[in-house]
């Protein structure tokens, strides 16, 4: 699940107000109890849970399952399940909330929460995690931190944001122009020099691309991480992105479209690759690819006999981060729901029982944020393992961007195609995020 676009914190804001969104309890505070079944020795009414989800393509079957698994084991919970699509999604779910008829489960991503928990748009999660008995220390450290937000849990998580951090490559490839493929660049200074060697170029147009950095706001929160360069003050009240290791970050990835012949080239080459039914890097006309966990499934899925493999993202200057935690899927409770109860057991499975998430995450290939679930055979014995392990436990997570993760993704994508149309040094286009970055948060505080 890779698109990020969402609503943004003054849009989401406006609607709110025009909306009237009318609730009676402080995000901040936890669920009370009266809101937890007690026990009950009687058999549970019948009732049904509305689930609203974006696992679409080779995912659907897979959903299918787990929906039918869990009403198998909570036969009195009906799941009516709706695939959502994707544009317009945080509208439409707001929209339901402010009009009383909100889903009972969504899905939703880390750092879309925190405009809708400062509308009071979602039900607090700590209190039923602590009597179901699920603790954050039960969680991947990124995976923990990045679930909270003003003293609870809003999403609980059952995708790892950790495990974006990868570079996957085409061992062939790199044999053939002398590289070690045992032995993958693991400094910038390396990847420019693979690079160089990989691309191929044919009446002087790209025949074979080097590699495709991760883009736009992502890259530019990857590309930072790999360099250790700051983002937000630990108050999240002040930027502090612009310092020379960003620069240093954006320089790079300018430096990597360069060995390429420019991003006239390398938009020329996409726009003739986005044609094929494949992925290029699938199909002998990429060498490497960064990627998340989910491009195992989908090597699996669309092409079982490539011959590749992975390893974490290189850094610079001895980061010890290999990228960033740039977004993590999950699902929440809105507030609004009828049936709090069950929605709970639902949310539950989707995110934590090893029955259901974890089934369906292992189906994918695709790694998980609860540690009980990586300790399974199928993760264990999975050569791809220790490489996700080593992603995840180095992932730096720039969580106090959460309010303003959208807006200013927004700049960070017009910024750096400014720098690689030449109309801007990396130092002018960070200077510009900057400022940027520091007038949303002084916005999002002063309506605090």
């Amino acid at each position: 699940m890779r698109k990020q676009h969402g609503l943004s914190r003054r849009r989401f804001l406006q609607t709110t107000l025009m909306a009237g969104v009318g609730v009676g309890l402080a995000a901040c505070q936890p669920l009370p109890v009266s809101e937890v079944a007690p026990e009950d020795t009687a058999a549970p009414e019948p009732v049904t849970v509305r689930l609203w989800h974006h696992w679409g393509g080779g995912r659907v079957p897979l959903m299918d399952t787990q929906i039918a698994d869990f009403m198998a084991a909570y036969p009195h919970i009906t799941a009516e399940v709706t695939l959502q699509p994707w544009g317009q999604r945080l509208e439409k779910l707001l929209a339901s909330i402010t009009a009383g008829t909100p889903p009972d489960v969504t899905m939703l991503a880390q750092h879309d929460m925190a405009p809708f928990v400062r509308a009071e748009a979602l039900l607090p999660l700590t209190e039923r995690m602590a009597e179901a008995g699920i603790t954050l220390d039960q969680y991947y450290g990124p995976e923990a931190k990045a679930m909270q937000r003003e003293g609870n849990v809003w999403v609980l998580p059952n995708t790892m944001g950790g495990a974006q951090n990868l570079m996957f490559y085409i061992p062939a490839d790199f044999e053939e122009v002398g590289l070690d493929p045992e032995n993958p660049p693991s400094t910038w200074t390396e990847m420019l020099d693979a690079i160089a060697k990989l691309v191929v170029f044919e009446d002087d147009e790209i025949k074979r691309l080097g590699c495709t950095l991760y883009g736009g706001p992502d890259g530019f929160r990857h590309y930072m991480a790999c360099n250790d360069a700051p983002m937000i003050s630990d108050d999240g009240q002040t930027s502090l992105i612009d310092n020379e290791l960003t620069v240093e970050s954006v320089q790079f990835m300018f430096d990597v479209m360069e060995a390429q012949g420019g991003i006239e080239k390398v938009a020329a080459w996409q726009s003739t690759t986005s044609a094929f039914e494949t992925n290029p890097f699938y199909s002998g006309l990429q060498s490497i690819q960064f990627s998340g966990g989910w491009n195992y499934f989908y090597v699996k899925d669309q092409a079982p006999d490539l011959d590749y493999l992975s390893a974490v993202s290189p850094v610079n200057n001895d980061s010890p981060w290999v990228g960033s935690y740039n977004y993590s899927w999950g699902y929440a409770m809105p507030r609004g729901t009828k049936v709090p109860d069950a929605a709970w057991q639902l949310l539950k499975w989707l995110t934590y029982d090893l029955e259901g998430s974890c089934k369906f995450m292992t189906a994918q290939l695709q790694a998980h944020p609860l540690k009980a679930c990586s300790e399974t055979p199928a993760y264990q014995t999975a050569p791809f393992w220790p490489v996700v392990e080593e992603a995840t436990e180095r992932t730096k997570v720039y969580g106090n961007s959460f309010p303003v993760w959208n807006e200013v993704g927004d700049v960070m994508r017009s910024s750096l195609e400014e720098v690689y149309y030449h109309r801007k040094t990396p130092a002018e286009a960070v200077a510009e995020v900057g400022v940027r970055l520091q007038e949303m948060l002084d916005e999002w505080w002063a309506e605090a």
